[in-house]
């Protein structure tokens, strides 16, 4: 005779970053705006090259201004990491689908994923990326 067995949801909070992993959770998501090209504002194709007399340098639509070289730093971290970090990264701070898209592509659960999402950004750390 097959029993129903209750499976118990543990809830994942993705959002919470470590106080020392700070640092590096601010450097992945100016990693995430420097990947995603939005290092200027989003506008039409025909207006994209568009600069007006009082625009200077690089925008990015009202917020902080990317810092492209530690962007690229961070980038080369983030590739010379093993498969399952890398892709928990890039699914954390670039693609920010639904957890369980990624959860599948990983084979993992919610909390490995989350796991692997903090061993990522301690990884960086340590490596000194």
């Amino acid at each position: 005779m097959l029993m129903k067995t209750r499976v118990e949801r543990v809830k994942v909070d993705f959002f919470a970053v470590e106080e020392d992993q700070r640092p590096m959770d601010s450097r992945l998501s100016n990693w995430a705006i420097w990947a995603n090209g939005r290092g200027f504002p989003a506008v039409s194709p025909m207006f994209r090259l568009y600069r007006s007399n009082d625009s200077a340098g690089e925008c990015n639509a009202g917020g902080p201004p990317v810092d492209a070289m530690d962007a690229q730093a961070v980038s080369r971290g983030v590739s010379a990491l093993p498969a399952p970090h890398r892709a928990a990264l890039n699914w954390y701070y670039i693609v920010k689908s639904g957890p369980k898209r990624a959860c599948q592509q990983l084979g993992t659960n919610m909390q490995g994923l989350a796991q692997y999402v903090r061993d990522g950004r301690r990884m960086l750390i340590n490596r000194k990326v």
